[in-house]
């Protein structure tokens, strides 16, 4: 289910695609943005950014319409069958690539973007703050939700080799121990 905020998000990713389109892969930084404000969840930073494609496509077909409408005037009169074939094969072809740039790279944008999320969340929450998009109730909710990989990291590690704060209090009781049985001597 798309959220109301998943589509500003996504209109957000969109605009930038749109405005920075004669940067090649502008699809994916504007997926990044959309997957990035919307949160720490890969999936869902997904969906945005797939939106943000997909709303980024609207004006690449409305300015396609025009120029296939413009290029095949000429086919009206004596063209043969083969050559409106042909020109319908590229168009459809045209419209399969641009297809898979706006909305594939948006959504692996998208993938990204959740991902820096999660891993700079106080980045993330300033950033929700400077576009004036609420940071307290869904926040929690999500990140309670999305497992951190660095709890799971730091977890693996202690279990691995022990706590360290364990290993400094062994270590200071193996020193006093060593102090005392000096002193004895």
């Amino acid at each position: 289910m798309v959220r109301t905020r998943t589509v500003v998000n996504a209109i957000i990713g969109a605009a930038i695609s749109v405005v920075a389109s004669f940067i090649p892969g502008s699809t994916v930084l504007g997926g990044a943005v959309a997957g990035f404000l919307e949160g720490p969840d890969e999936r869902a930073g997904a969906i945005a950014g797939a939106l943000a494609g997909a709303i980024t496509l609207i004006p690449f077909l409305i300015l396609g319409v025009f120029v296939a409408g413009f290029l095949s005037l000429g086919l009206i009169g004596g063209f043969p069958i083969e050559g409106v074939v042909l020109f319908t094969f590229v168009l459809f072809s045209a419209g399969f690539f641009l297809l898979l740039y706006t909305v594939g790279f948006s959504l692996l944008g998208g993938y990204l973007g959740a991902y820096l999320a999660r891993e700079y969340p106080d980045r993330h929450r300033r950033t929700r703050e400077t576009v004036s998009f609420d940071t307290s109730s869904a926040e929690t909710d999500r990140r309670s939700d999305t497992p951190s990989t660095r709890d799971d990291e730091a977890s693996a590690f202690e279990t691995e080799f022990g706590d360290s704060s364990d290993r400094a209090d062994d270590r200071d009781t193996q020193r006093e121990r060593d102090r005392d049985s000096d002193r004895e001597r």
